[in-house]
């Protein structure tokens, strides 16, 4: 998506009420979710213009200002607002009289004298995004945006709305008069289910469509092997062992929980190995299933199953990760699908998509499921329900294609994790700078010309508290999405 900042003015002096206009606006407001905000008002005046600018016009006659910097004193309610805040925008030229106005600033926490001479620091820098807009009058309206480093505030978000009445603009008895929130840090967590290391499959149970796995612990992985010997898959449910653990998960509204399990290995008379989400033991399920070439997305609600999507793709059996994400959409859940590289956990080998809403959604023909897998099965319908953002179990799992003669199916595994974390906000400013909070988890930013990709990938570059990048604007890459990465 790209946004344009309006340039057509017509040239105009240069003076002090040029410089004042810059001081006010912050980038978008960065909702938080999930989370316990503080809200807090704050008044602000300035105090000098160390740094001037420049003023630029181009042959059109737009104007604009460029490298200003003026510093304001910061009073507030909660002393972790107040401080001295610089800012830097830059200031475009309207015909009708306004000032366009965006940039960055940073509010240093700490105290003033009572003369507003002196400023005593107290730890701790708000790294802040702004935008607004100075009417013809003087009056002045903007928002900002932006994320602690260090001292108290460190990890700690900020979001707030201002206003200036009409008036000169170096006028400092004029007060700008703001109110907003603090708001905790974005939260991420990691849990060890089991590492294996153990040599006993302690806390796990079993269960099979038509037979029993036998489960096994050595050398630190975890094997679910199963013999279908006499067995044909005629539902694919009857030729599906697991292995299921206790394990309490939900969604929580803008979070995403995503379930891990390293795949050491898958022998070739399995067809794929299972990493699922369960409701409670039995079911329902969402099933993510890796075959030799092959991907796919199962819902299970009892006997009704649907394939929601796959893909024909050829990912190693041994040495990979696979992944299951469940991300709060709403009303709506986005589940995602990745298999990754543990020598190389930076990117995805292959990853999908499917958002499950409260409707009956579209799922795979049973032609598309004969495709992906390369045989013709039965026991696949619609779409079995809503969304399930809660569960008591998760389970890991192996799955043979066969005529009753294969061997018996093995799929070994490691390291079974769950994660939970808020979901990134992104903050677009003048379409070309991306920002988002750092929350403990790795995000690779990712551009395209339209939502369905194709995704390139871009260099990132890192700011204490904050990841920040400046992207092309043009039409390869009008669209931005933050990938998750282990």
């Amino acid at each position: 998506m790209k946004t344009q900042l309006d340039l057509s003015a017509g040239r105009r002096a240069f003076g002090a009420s040029v410089l004042a206009t810059a001081l006010v606006p912050l980038l978008a407001v960065l909702p938080a979710t999930g989370q316990t905000n503080t809200p807090f008002t704050a008044t602000s005046w300035l105090t000098g213009v160390p740094v001037p600018g420049l003023l630029c016009t181009n042959a059109l006659g737009q104007v604009y200002l460029k490298g200003n910097v003026h510093v304001l004193m910061v009073q507030a309610d909660d002393a972790r607002v107040a401080g001295r805040l610089q800012a830097m925008p830059d200031v475009a030229f309207q015909a009708d009289g306004t000032r366009a106005f965006s940039g960055a600033a940073y509010d240093e926490v700490g105290t003033w004298d009572a003369t507003g001479a002196n400023f005593t620091p107290g730890g701790g820098v708000w790294d802040l995004k702004y935008r607004g807009v100075t009417q013809a009058d003087g009056s002045v309206q903007y928002s900002m945006a932006g994320y602690g480093i260090g001292g108290t505030i460190d990890g700690l978000r900020i979001e707030l709305t201002a206003t200036r009445e009409a008036g000169p603009m170096f006028d400092p008895t004029i007060p700008y008069l703001a109110s907003g929130t603090i708001e905790s840090a974005p939260v991420s967590s990691s849990l060890v289910i089991d590492d294996f290391e153990d040599g006993v499959p302690t806390g796990w149970d079993k269960g099979g469509g038509s037979r029993m796995p036998v489960l096994s612990e050595t050398g630190g992985h975890f094997t679910v092997g199963c013999d279908w010997t006499g067995v044909p898959t005629a539902n694919p449910l009857a030729t599906l062992a697991w292995a299921g653990h206790d394990q309490a998960w939900t969604v929580p509204d803008g979070y995403t929980v995503e379930l891990r399990a390293d795949l050491m290995a898958l022998n070739q008379a399995s067809d794929s190995a299972v990493l699922a989400f369960a409701v409670q033991s039995g079911g329902p399920n969402y099933l993510l299933m890796k075959g030799h070439s092959w991907l796919i997305l199962l819902k299970q609600n009892g006997a009704a199953m649907a394939a929601l999507c796959g893909d024909n793709v050829a990912t190693p059996d041994t040495g990979v990760v696979m992944s299951l994400a469940l991300t709060d959409e709403g009303q709506n859940l986005l589940l995602t699908a990745r298999v990754f590289d543990k020598t190389d956990p930076t990117k995805p080998l292959y990853e999908f998509d499917y958002l499950d809403t409260p409707a009956s959604d579209e799922v795979l023909s049973s032609q598309g499921i004969a495709d992906l897998v390369g045989a013709s099965l039965s026991g696949f319908g619609p779409d079995p329900g809503a969304a399930w953002k809660t569960g008591q179990r998760v389970w890991l799992g192996v799955w043979q294609n066969t005529d009753g003669t294969k061997p018996a199916a093995e799929a070994t595994f490691d390291n079974l994790e769950l994660h939970t974390y808020e979901i990134p906000q992104v903050g677009i400013a003048r379409t070309i700078q991306l920002t988002w909070p750092i929350t403990g988890m790795n995000y690779a930013v990712e551009g395209g010309p339209t939502v369905q990709g194709p995704w390139l990938p871009i260099n990132e570059v890192a700011t204490p508290g904050l990841k920040q990048m400046t992207v092309p604007a043009n039409d390869i890459m009008k669209v931005f999405r933050l990938r998750q990465a282990p």
